[in-house]
């Protein structure tokens, strides 16, 4: 090796040890602490608006980090609307991730306005996502029935 290549070995070692290490915090949440627990307490229902796909991703973990943390969770929706339901179809990585993590508890409603503007059918979304027409109304109705809502 060259020396310019010896001095970017350091370097490199210390990027690749960070991106495992990311990796590996992004799948342990902490608990909630006893403040956010003691806020959280007496709300039952949650939504999540979901603009991309990797937002749905992020909505699970929270709807874990709060069940995990001892939070009572009724309900949990998230309202995919824009570019999020592009990758929702039932063959795709997050169509089966939302038939997977589907609980009852936790949903995925997908927006009727969305599906149009992407040519996509509703049959070919997986099972457990609900089509909703639209998913701004849609959570105006989940505001009007005391959900917390999250809208990044």
């Amino acid at each position: 090796m060259k020396s310019n290549q010896l001095s970017a070995l350091p370097a490199m070692m210390l990027l690749l040890m960070w991106l495992i290490s990311g990796t590996s915090l992004a799948q342990s949440l902490p608990p909630l602490t006893a403040s956010e627990k003691a806020d959280l307490q007496h709300h039952r229902a949650y939504a999540f608006l979901a603009k991309e796909d990797r937002h749905i991703k992020g909505a699970w973990e929270t709807y874990q980090q709060l069940k995990n943390s001892g939070v009572p969770v009724q309900h949990f929706e998230v309202v995919a609307i824009g570019n999020a339901v592009k990758s929702i179809t039932a063959e795709q990585e997050s169509g089966k991730f939302i038939q997977e993590k589907s609980d009852g508890a936790f949903s995925v409603t997908v927006c009727q306005i969305a599906l149009d503007r992407h040519n996509i059918n509703k049959k070919d979304l997986p099972k457990a996502a609900g089509v909703i027409s639209n998913g701004y109304i849609r959570l105006y109705q989940l505001q009007a029935k005391e959900y917390l809502v999250i809208q990044p």
